[in-house]
């Protein structure tokens, strides 16, 4: 009996050491690449489409930069999901331009937006969200194609 209590007690001895080997690996180190991810949204929709160019150098990978393409995502949509990122309660207005500053649970954040160059049309121009946090820094600008289908824009993110 006192042999069979000292197996299980030496097995329950190594199952305890592995365990907490496991949870001993160290967390995956962030990257720009990851942040840009983060900051990519899912495309739910059957039509919609999404591409970008640039990257992150291998030397370097806290920092990262591309250009992208949304299509089958309303201006809107990509507005409130950059403006969720950034912990605002603000949402898309058509024909609202927004320039703000402050701190949510995110980081800290600035947006700002503004008409069509010209000034001749209350059509949504450029649009820019910056957040800081304490591990990045990413902003994201963006525009309406001229197709009206597409938003258009370029985001970049830099670890601390």
């Amino acid at each position: 009996m006192t042999r069979s209590l000292l197996i299980v007690a030496g097995l329950a001895a190594v199952w305890l050491v592995l365990t907490a080997a496991g949870a001993a690996d160290p967390p995956k180190k962030l990257t720009a690449e990851a942040v840009v991810k983060k900051w990519t949204p899912k495309l739910d929709k059957d039509d919609a489409s999404y591409n970008r160019t640039g990257g992150s150098p291998k030397e370097s990978p806290d920092v990262a930069g591309y250009t992208f393409a949304y299509k089958g995502m309303t201006l809107d949509e990509v507005w409130n999901f950059y403006a969720d990122k950034c912990g605002m309660e603000e949402r898309y207005k058509e024909k609202h331009y927004l320039i703000s500053t402050g701190t949510s649970k995110a980081g800290e954040y600035v947006v700002s937006g503004r008409p069509v160059a010209g000034g001749k049309s209350a059509a949504h121009g450029e649009t820019m969200f910056l957040l800081k946090t304490a591990e990045y820094t990413v902003t994201v600008s963006f525009h309406l194609d001229p197709d009206g289908k597409t938003v258009q824009g370029s985001i970049a993110a830099v670890l601390k």
